[in-house]
């Protein structure tokens, strides 16, 4: 069997989102006017018979690697390739996805970690190794289905400035710490931080262990504001989050932020701190 019969994640065929029913509906049209059969369609993106076949019945949730190659082969002129990202969005669970939809449109990205890096900042390796360690364990294909997703969501940093967000994080000096997926995946990214920290729409400030207790020791939080002046905020609990757009909430953690941006390292020495813990890890 090739590797890539693992890439996709099972779904119920009457539970599957009405976008992914959209993708095999037309996968299936496509490979018609072809004249195809799904085992010909197969050869020719190295897929089996059968998971074209789960595909077109909306029983498989398709790989980026799945949907780019039957776009290229099928001649779809970017149509299927197009549906990627809507795809990706049912990887996230319903709680999560206001918050992306946001994050995409967001002109600014205020974000205070406690516990790990960023999704935004986070390196394949790494956030595979933060998804693998959910419980209860989650099986390998749901696992390379939320990376995949994790990976598109960090497409906004790529986007061509000014579209690009200002993205201002201040991380708390254990996220530095916490060897996440080993010495080689913690190191790579390290050094994704030091890289990303340098970017002219990104500011990244570290908040030492030194600096003691400060002004949001009750957990993470993200203020995002959009190019219509909205100012919503978004803070996680285990197994859910939530977005509001309470102007006296997002105050508060307005204020929170400001203190704490005044309490870390500066971008300069956050990267010279950063510089430090790659050479000591």
């Amino acid at each position: 069997m090739s590797d890539t019969e693992i890439e996709g994640v099972s779904a119920d065929a009457t539970e599957a989102s009405p976008i992914v029913i959209y993708f095999a509906t037309q996968l299936k049209r496509l490979r018609g006017d072809k004249g195809w059969t799904q085992e010909q369609l197969g050869k020719r993106i190295r897929y089996t018979a059968g998971m074209v076949g789960m595909v077109e019945t909306a029983k498989r949730v398709p790989s980026e690697k799945f949907v780019l190659t039957c776009d290229k082969v099928l001649d779809a002129g970017g149509m299927l390739a197009d549906l990627w990202p809507a795809i990706t969005r049912d990887s996230y669970h319903d709680w999560f996805r206001p918050f992306v939809e946001l994050e995409a449109e967001a002109v600014s990205i205020r974000e205070f970690e406690v516990q790990v890096v960023p999704g935004l900042f986070q390196t394949e390796d790494y956030a595979r190794a933060v998804l693998s360690a959910a419980w209860p364990p989650p099986a390998p294909e749901d696992v390379e289905r939320q990376l995949a997703a994790r990976l598109e969501r960090q497409k906004i940093l790529d986007r061509t400035n000014p579209t690009a967000p200002l993205l201002w994080v201040v991380l708390e000096e254990s996220v530095l710490c916490r060897p996440v997926g080993g010495r080689d995946v913690m190191v790579d990214q390290l050094k994704h931080l030091l890289e990303m920290a340098q970017r002219s729409h990104v500011r990244l400030q570290i908040l030492p262990f030194s600096k003691g207790a400060h002004a949001a020791m009750d957990g993470a939080f993200t203020l995002l504001e959009t190019g219509n002046r909205d100012r919503m905020l978004y803070t996680e609990r285990p197994g859910s989050g939530q977005v509001t757009s309470d102007a006296d909430e997002v105050a508060k953690c307005d204020q929170r932020m400001s203190a704490l941006i005044g309490l870390a390292l500066s971008p300069e020495e956050s990267i010279d701190q950063l510089a430090t813990r790659i050479g000591e890890t």
